[in-house]
């Protein structure tokens, strides 16, 4: 599992650009700062009373928040965005469980309250103080389907009774995304208890389509929105007619079987595809073969399938593609390009002139000055995706690298609007600049060095994760200027 940094380092980076970070009980203590009632309107108890600097495309005056007093200290605050219906979720901890509360984003009015759902029992090492092992839910948004999913999961230990051992467990809860209402009950939810009572190696957790999928060593379970839970393990990727073993570190569940990378040793690629469905082969992008030379040995030239699959967000694929013969025993080809594709069918919708950094996705603490830690991010409308220092433009079908080019910083970019504009830091190293990035040129500019940008965009507002001057974090939710 990843190991998160020190918690000043965790606290720098959420005063930085807000990545990780908090909301809870607000002044009036119930649940979701006032999701409990009050206001006619919904919006009780999550007054915006936080100033921060933001950049120039939003209204500082016009917005509502909800703090984080609940939160362990260096622990990822848990939140999701519904672009489809234009919502911010997020978690609140009462005595019964976690709570589930969605508010319209643009104008914090409250929408639902979850029926209080019970974490797993933490593990002896997730309640050590300062822990780097996860040891609060995550929230993950289920799209490409034809309802969405808000799905609350942790990973902890569970047992049948007290005449049973516990054994680790990943469990999640799928809430529909556009329910209303107090008390909504999940559409399902269900547990991946370990095999042998313990999980081995790193866990991840894919979100994707078809449910969530918990991956250890060679274990794949899918837990669907119903609540089934599958044994996926034996699930077989075909790639140039030849099945393949699957990446434990990249595997989705789509909405028709499993995507994921063939895990060719040595090469860096393979090609990637669907359980039962298309394969690399099929989707490769203008400029690239389908595949790929390299030498494992000298005067040895194999031919591997191209393509390696680095992320997803809702029902898209990043890519990697090679171009040009690879070294002698190197594992970098001489040029790469990304490019993001239809995980239903592998269409190519956009590509880029360069690498796309591979996504983590392990069950742990994230580390917002990690490329692998920071997610791909659409746009609201869906028309923009961002990763790494990459923005793609899915109606043109271009993409722009903006951190390449001799000693260029590396550029994190976490969110982009409607407009096209991203927004992230630049530099892996303290100190570490505020920037936005343009789609339409890839050309990066530098934001005042108090300035926080926003952790993800929602239709009219942007999610600014801050301490904002104060020893709670809070999530600011900022509407847009017109």
């Amino acid at each position: 599992m990843r190991i998160a940094k020190a918690a000043t380092a965790v606290l720098l980076a959420g005063g930085l650009i807000g990545a990780l970070s908090a909301c809870g009980s607000g002044a009036d203590g119930a649940p979701g700062g006032g999701a409990a009632g009050g206001g006619a309107d919904g919006t009780a108890g999550v007054a915006l009373t936080s100033k921060i600097t933001a950049p120039e495309a939003f209204d500082t005056g016009k917005g509502w928040e909800v703090k984080a007093d609940w939160l362990p200290e260096g622990q990822p605050f848990p939140f999701a965005v519904s672009a489809k219906s234009g919502t911010v979720a997020y978690l609140d901890r009462a005595e019964q469980g976690y709570v589930l509360t969605v508010r319209e984003a643009a104008s914090g009015k409250l929408l639902s309250t979850g029926k209080p759902w019970r974490a797993p029992k933490l593990t002896e090492e997730q309640s050590a103080d300062h822990t780097s092992v996860l040891a609060v839910p995550r929230i993950s948004l289920i799209t490409g389907g034809g309802r969405e999913f808000f799905a609350v999961w942790a990973r902890g230990e569970k047992r049948k009774d007290e005449l049973h051992d516990f054994r680790q467990a990943v469990s999640a809860a799928f809430y529909p995304a556009d329910a209303s209402g107090k008390d909504v009950a999940p559409a399902g939810s269900g547990d991946v208890e370990a095999p042998d009572g313990e999980f081995d190696n790193q866990v991840s957790v894919f979100p994707g389509p078809g449910g969530l999928l918990v991956r250890s060593s060679s274990d794949n379970f899918l837990i669907s929105p119903d609540g089934k839970v599958t044994d996926n393990g034996d699930a077989k990727v075909r790639i140039g007619g030849q099945p393949v073993d699957g990446d434990y570190h990249m595997v989705f569940p789509g909405r028709d079987g499993l995507v994921t990378n063939n895990r060719h040793e040595g090469s860096g690629q393979g090609g990637f595809g669907v359980d039962g469905g298309w394969d690399s082969a099929k989707a490769v992008p203008p400029g690239v073969e389908a595949v790929v030379e390299f030498e494992p040995v000298v005067n040895s030239v194999e031919r591997v399938p191209n393509g390696h699959i680095v992320g997803a967000a809702g029902d898209l694929l990043i890519a990697g593609w090679g171009k040009g013969r690879k070294e002698s025993s190197a594992v970098t080809v001489s040029e790469e390009i990304s490019a993001v594709h239809d995980l239903a069918t592998g269409r190519v919708r956009a590509t880029a002139p360069c690498e796309t950094a591979s996504t983590s996705y392990a069950a742990g603490v994230p580390e917002v000055t990690d490329r692998d830690d920071v997610p791909p991010a659409l746009s609201p409308s869906g028309r923009y995706l961002v990763k790494g220092g990459n923005v793609f433009d899915l109606q043109t079908g271009k993409g722009t690298c903006a951190d390449q080019g001799e000693d260029a910083k590396k550029i994190i970019l976490s969110s982009v609007g409607d407009d096209g504009t991203a927004y992230g830091i630049a530099g892996e190293d303290a100190p570490r600049i505020p920037v936005s990035v343009s789609a339409a040129t890839g050309a990066a500019e530098p934001l005042s060095e108090t300035t926080t940008t926003p952790t993800a965009m929602a239709k009219g507002a942007g999610v600014f994760l801050t301490h904002a001057g104060q020893d709670t974090m809070r999530m600011v939710v900022l509407g847009l200027r017109h």
